[in-house]
């Protein structure tokens, strides 16, 4: 982690003094930009005393150090559409995740909404489509969290305590053996009756399926 976080704030830094050279046009210019430098300086410098506390490593002092690292982007004049994140990367903390995902202009990401049993594909900050689905019961319940698709099944078989279900279509795992896929077994949706999968319509299921990339982040939050 240590490794990563020092790998985005050098890149930080870098694509800060590429933009102060090609930017300076006189004394008042490159005051304005040494101001800009002291204060992404000071972003990093209080974002990686905070590595390896012994407090919560993964809830406050993550979405500290996210906290810290936005407001470096933002001093260094580095637009979230030219920047690079990777999933494990993002905020552990779903509603943070979800903020700092809709900054990136045009990244394919999608979100789970367990309260209004939907799922809502985004591009940076813009809703393209939205669902109602059903989510995991409460003796089976979906996990909240961030993660990433690892695995995308045009059809695969799903089983488990209780059940066996061939021919699950359009199925994109992304924790351990919760996933995003088409239900064609019930029509129930909006209502959560899964063992902790998302459940879609078959159609709908498609959409996202063929419109998600591999590794793309999923947030599911409350």
């Amino acid at each position: 982690m240590t490794r990563r976080v020092s790998f985005l704030a050098t890149g930080a830094v870098v694509a800060f003094a590429s933009a102060w050279t090609g930017t300076q046009t006189g004394m008042a210019q490159q005051t304005v930009n040494q101001w800009e430098r002291d204060r992404l300086a000071l972003s990093i410098n209080h974002f990686n005393e905070h590595i390896g506390t012994e407090q919560d490593p993964w809830a406050p002092v993550m979405n500290h150090r996210w906290s810290s690292v936005a407001k470096a982007m933002e001093w260094s004049a580095v637009t979230p559409k030219n920047a690079t994140y990777g999933a494990s990367d993002l905020p552990k903390n779903p509603n943070e995740a979800s903020k700092f995902l809709k900054r990136f202009e045009g990244r394919r990401w999608i979100e789970i909404d367990l309260s209004s049993q939907s799922i809502t594909a985004w591009e940076g900050g813009k809703a393209i489509k939205s669902v109602t689905v059903s989510t995991g019961k409460r003796s089976t319940p979906t996990p909240t969290g961030v993660w990433q698709v690892q695995t995308k099944l045009r059809s695969t078989r799903m089983r488990g305590p209780g059940y066996d279900t061939p021919n699950v279509p359009y199925t994109m795992y992304y924790y351990r053996g919760y996933a995003v896929h088409g239900a064609y077994w019930h029509s129930r949706f909006g209502t959560p009756v899964s063992h902790g999968c998302t459940n879609l319509p078959v159609a709908q299921a498609r959409w996202f399926y063929n419109w998600t990339p591999h590794a793309a982040p999923v947030v599911v939050r409350r």
